[in-house]
């Protein structure tokens, strides 16, 4: 894997034979010097930097420095164990915790739909104390692992609400904090409190587009009551959502969500204040 740009002439980074890893892009190439921003994004500096763009000056200011780096508008980090860049998110969506803790969403949700028990989450965290998610299940995977253990159930909603649905879930999201633990510059990202949603969340109801990416913001205001909760120390809250039937009827699903905190690693106090 390797990660380069029009901008760049030839490959920023590329894995050295013997140092493939999945979720890196590899060591900076030869010549090319790298460097992280403090809103996380990830700059470089080449002999094959680009010299502008033709005939645009502005656009050549907002993207190369005066001393010659280049912005990427991707946020990432360097692995203290293997020297690589990890790629996290765009930079213009990565936010911060109320202690300056970095946060990508969706480095921490595509972690967690790395299960095949868990179809999509959406993260929510930025200029907040701790981070939450709001996971939905995948009904096969799921299903099938209820059918193996003989639990009944009678729809997604009581399947989503399920306590040993919920122990499951919440291995994998303890997990994940773990994982996170491990990475300096995510650590401080760690999930502390999550739910199960009563529903998928669905492209006809406006909560992701067709090409299945969530809208984060819609989906933030629709299920206002639960991030509320979550964040109040709440155990449980109550939802109403309108839903889109197949046949294009709208109606309403009601539901009493319940929420659950997991563990943490705790950070040493010189971590926690970087």
């Amino acid at each position: 894997m390797r990660q380069s740009q029009t901008e760049a002439s030839v490959y920023i980074t590329a894995q050295p034979d013997g140092e493939i890893y999945a979720d890196t892009v590899g060591k900076p190439n030869i010549g090319v010097d790298i460097k992280i921003a403090e809103n996380g994004e990830v700059l470089f500096k080449s002999p094959g930097v680009f010299a502008g763009y033709y005939k645009d000056p502005q656009k050549t200011a907002e993207t190369k420095t005066s001393d010659g780096w280049v912005h990427t508008g991707d946020a990432g980090f360097i692995d203290a164990k293997t020297g690589h860049l990890k790629i996290i998110d765009r930079a213009k969506d990565v936010g911060r915790l109320n202690d300056g803790s970095l946060l990508a969403p969706k480095y921490i949700e595509n972690k967690l739909k790395f299960y095949p028990n868990i179809r999509e989450v959406v993260v929510y965290g930025d200029k907040r104390d701790f981070v939450c998610a709001m996971l939905n299940i995948d009904l096969t995977a799921v299903g099938n692992w209820a059918e193996r253990n003989n639990i009944v159930y009678g729809s997604y909603q009581e399947l989503a609400g399920h306590p040993r649905v919920y122990d499951m879930l919440a291995e994998h999201v303890e997990e994940v904090n773990r994982s996170l633990a491990e990475e300096t510059a995510m650590a401080g990202a760690q999930i502390r409190r999550f739910l199960i949603l009563h529903k998928e969340l669905d492209a006809d109801d406006g909560e992701v587009t067709r090409t299945q990416k969530v809208r984060r913001g819609f989906v933030a205001e629709r299920y206002a009551p639960l991030i509320t909760a979550l964040y109040s120390g709440a155990r449980e809250a109550d939802i109403s959502t309108e839903v889109t039937f197949e046949d294009g009827r709208k109606g309403t699903l009601s539901a009493r969500v319940k929420i659950r905190d997991v563990a943490t690693v705790p950070l040493p106090a010189m971590e926690k204040a970087a």
